[in-house]
């Protein structure tokens, strides 16, 4: 980001020099940043009276898990949750033991930055990196064997995403896939079929982001009464198994693979295992995917819309008209409201843009609240600043309503 920022502000008269980058200096950065947050929430269980073990965790039955290489045992629980998380999954072309072929998780850590970067994958993850790494400086290649990437997000709110990710790319290819990959001490040369499809190139690194799997092999539920679904562990929406005393919670329980859903269903769980009466709702989780420009939403998208024969309304407000985007030279985003026609419920909210992120909030709560256009409409926001891009896109519907009805 602050890459990005020095070579935005030569728009308005700010010039930088080209930045010298510390590999070894950003993986420090990123190791502290880390072991500060670590630290935080040690130092949280400690005050809560949370008792720490370290070990590898494997059930014994529905009311004891042995822990391997652990100060203890085993521990006998009352409840317990269960929250691993998962991990990358593999691809037929690709070693993850070769040096040369990261997962995203090794990928974040930045161990280097390549000269030639090959990135496989079309989720938020493979974006992310891709924009991480060409910022850095890597000439970035990425390809996927779907048609579109991130299928999961509006069109509209993707747009401005894809158009930078052409521009600042070496190659994007649509409906293309590995065929062959050779790592040696060279990089990893990778050939590719399809009709988008790159020459066989010799990549200094690869990243496989090709989805991920929940880590549910070796805690050996089959001594529990917990069901699994495609290896993601069964729960309700109160985060229950099929095991009474067993919870579940985060990435453990399947799709979507979101730390925003991870924390809330933490949360519930937490709470039901207390004896609270409590429920997770996924329509007001925010899903964000931190690009350039970045890109979020929440509640009900307009391809779901459409699957499952809601009728409402669209109204796309391009930051074009924000005097803030303007002025920093990037108006290069859209809010997007989608919303009941007659009752005018806000039935879900895109947004594409610098900090999109810090944004969504203030849409999910909406969601969260059944707020209409009119309550957004009539919500002050500070001016000139780009959420109030979200009023003004629901006071548009409003006079576009308006005019509708009288004419």
């Amino acid at each position: 980001q602050a890459i990005r920022s020095a070579r935005h502000a030569k728009q308005f008269g700010v010039t930088f020099g080209p930045p010298s980058i510390d590999a070894e200096a950003v993986q420090r950065w990123i190791e502290q940043a880390t072991a500060a947050l670590g630290k935080g929430l040690g130092s949280l269980a400690k005050k809560h009276g949370v008792e720490l073990l370290r070990g590898r965790a494997v059930f014994e039955s529905s009311k004891t898990v042995a822990v391997r290489g652990g100060s203890v045992p085993r521990v006998k629980f009352r409840r317990a949750i269960i929250a691993v998380g998962s991990a990358p999954a593999p691809h037929p072309a690709f070693d993850f033991n070769a040096p040369a072929v990261w997962t995203p998780d090794d990928a974040v850590t930045v161990p280097a930055i390549p000269s030639t970067l090959l990135v496989v994958g079309g989720d938020y993850l493979a974006l992310e990196l891709a924009n991480a790494y060409a910022a850095l400086g890597s000439r970035v290649t990425l390809v996927y064997e779907g048609g579109a990437l991130l299928e999961e997000a509006d069109r509209d709110v993707f747009r401005p995403v894809d158009k930078r990710l052409k521009q600042s790319l070496e190659h994007v290819g649509l409906n293309t896939a590995v065929s062959s990959a050779t790592a040696d001490e060279g990089g990893v040369t990778v050939a590719f079929d399809g009709p988008d499809a790159p020459p066989t190139t010799t990549f200094d690194r690869v990243i496989v982001s090709c989805g991920r799997t929940p880590l549910t092999g070796e805690l050996n539920l089959s001594t529990t009464n917990v069901e699994l679904e495609r290896d993601a562990i069964a729960v309700d929406d109160r985060m229950r198994t099929n095991d009474s005393r067993i919870l579940a919670a985060g990435d453990v329980t399947g799709l979507p693979f979101l730390a925003d859903r991870a924390l809330v269903q933490g949360r519930i769980a937490g709470e039901v295992a207390a004896g609270h009466d409590t429920a997770f709702d996924m329509e007001a989780v925010p899903t964000t995917v931190f690009t350039d420009p970045e890109i979020a939403w929440v509640g009900l998208s307009e391809h779901q819309a459409v699957a499952e024969g809601i009728t409402y309304e669209t109204i796309r407000q391009p930051w074009g008209a924000s005097g803030r985007a303007v002025g920093l030279g990037r108006p290069d985003g859209v809010t997007k409201v989608i919303y009941e026609p007659g009752s005018e419920l806000v039935l879900g909210i895109g947004i594409a843009g610098l900090e999109a992120s810090e944004i969504i909030g203030a849409a999910a709560l909406a969601i969260e609240m059944g707020a209409t256009l009119t309550d957004l409409a009539d919500t002050i926001h500070p001016h000139p600043t780009r959420s109030e891009m979200l009023s003004d896109a629901c006071r548009a519907a409003l006079h576009a309503a308006h005019h509708s009805a009288t004419a």
